[in-house]
C-alpha cells in the first residue's frame, strides 16, 4: 500500500515536471524525466523512513497489545523488508492460523530478520517476542520491541532475569497478547534445526496457551546484500498443538515433539527443491 502510493505520487509529480519543461521526447528530456522521478522515489523512501521512526515513538505510549499498532508496523515492515530488502516470503499455512490470542509461536530460527517475516505472516495478531536483551540496547530497535510488547531474556545461565521475562511473557499472553520465541536460541544460517532448549516450552504450558508450530526456509538468503532476483524465503505454518491435547506431557517430551514436526518440514522442502 505504501509503495503503491509512492509510486503513483512520484508518476504524477514526474508527469507535471515533463509538462513544466515542454517535454518533446528528446534524449535529454527523457533522461531529465527519469532522474525527476528516482529522485522522487528516494525522497519518498526518506520521507517513509522518517514517518516510520516518528510512529515507533508516538505509538510507544500505546497498550502493547493494541492491534492498529501491529498493523502499522506490519505494512512499513513489508516497505522495509520486502520492497527495499528485495525479500519475497511465501506463507503457507494461513489455514491453520489460529482462531484466538491465546498462543504461543514455536519455530526454527535462521537469520536475525526471522520474527519480520513470521509477523507478516500473523499480521491481524499483536504477536510478540521473547528476544535477546542485547537488542534492546540499540537505538530506535528497543524502541519498537518495547512498544510492541517484546521481553528481553538474558541468555546468561542462572540468571534470575530471564526467570523474570518468562513470568512476564505468561502474563502478558494470559491478557491477550500472543508471543513468539525460537527454542535453538541462536541462529542456524542455514536450513538445518538445532537441539531446542526445553525450558522454552515452560511459556506455553504455564500461560495454558496452544503452540503454533512455524518452520523457516531459506531465510539464509535475505543476508546477501546485492540481490539480482528478489530473494524467495518460506513461511510455513503448522497445525496448532492445542494446550489441551499436550498439557500432561513433560517439557522435554513436548520439547523433541514440536522440534521433530519443524525437522520434518524442513527435510520436506529440501526433498522438493526449493
Amino acid at each position: 500500500m505504501i509503495l503503491l502510493l509512492q509510486l503513483l505520487v512520484t508518476l504524477a509529480l514526474s508527469v507535471l515536471y515533463a509538462i513544466n519543461i515542454n517535454f518533446n521526447f528528446a534524449l535529454i528530456e527523457i533522461f531529465r524525466v527519469v532522474l525527476a522521478f528516482l529522485v522522487l522515489n528516494l525522497a519518498a523512501v526518506i520521507v517513509v523512513l522518517i514517518t516510520f521512526v516518528l510512529l515507533i515513538y508516538i505509538s510507544e505510549k500505546f497498550p502493547k497489545n493494541s492491534l492498529w499498532k501491529h498493523k502499522s508496523m506490519h505494512y512499513f515492515n513489508k516497505y522495509i523488508f520486502n520492497f527495499l530488502y528485495r525479500v519475497k516470503p511465501i506463507i503457507i499455512g494461513k489455514e491453520n492460523l489460529p482462531k484466538d490470542n491465546n498462543f504461543v509461536v514455536y519455530s526454527n530460527h535462521i537469520e536475525y530478520t526471522d520474527s519480520l517475516y513470521i509477523k507478516q505472516a500473523f499480521k491481524d495478531y499483536p504477536l510478540a517476542y521473547v528476544s535477546k536483551e542485547e537488542l534492546f540496547k540499540i537505538p530506535v530497535m528497543k524502541n519498537i520491541l518495547r512498544g510492541t510488547g517484546c521481553i528481553p531474556l538474558s541468555r546468561k545461565a542462572g540468571d534470575r532475569q530471564a526467570l523474570q521475562a518468562i513470568l512476564e511473557a505468561i502474563k502478558a499472553i494470559k491478557s491477550g497478547q500472543p508471543f513468539g520465541i525460537f527454542p535453538e536460541g541462536t541462529r542456524s544460517h542455514s536450513n538445518s534445526v538445532a537441539e531446542f532448549k526445553s525450558g522454552s516450552f515452560k511459556l506455553a504450558q504455564k500461560a495454558g496457551a496452544d503452540i503454533v508450530p512455524v518452520v523457516l526456509y531459506n531465510m539464509h538468503k535475505t543476508v546477501d546484500f546485492i540481490k539480482f532476483i528478489r530473494a524467495r524465503v518460506y513461511v510455513k505454518i503448522l497445525p496448532v498443538i492445542k494446550y489441551k491435547d499436550y498439557k500432561d506431557m513433560e517439557t522435554n517430551d513436548l520439547s523433541l515433539k514440536v522440534h521433530q514436526l519443524i525437522a520434518d518440514e524442513l527435510e520436506r522442502f529440501k526433498s522438493r527443491g526449493f
